[in-house]
């Protein structure tokens, strides 16, 4: 399974709508997940919420924890 991430920092329109250029090789079905921008201070709180999506996303699990990328902790 190949991951394929889009990272982007986008302004609102005047409605509060964002509009995304999804690339042709991401399919046609994608996850969305938004975070306010950096400028924009979190409480302490949604870091833990944040580190809680990424867990449920089983990235850590399904891509770091891949044989694929375990070639990175001989080095």
């Amino acid at each position: 399974m190949t991951l394929s991430v889009l990272k982007e920092t986008l302004k609102v329109d005047k409605n509060h709508q964002l509009h995304i250029g999804i690339p042709v090789e991401m399919g046609e079905e994608v996850e969305i997940i938004v975070f306010p921008s950096t400028g924009v201070k979190n409480k302490p709180s949604d870091n833990i919420d944040m580190a809680r999506v990424f867990d449920e996303s089983g990235f850590a699990k399904n891509i770091l924890n891949s044989t694929e990328e375990d070639c990175w902790n001989d080095l």
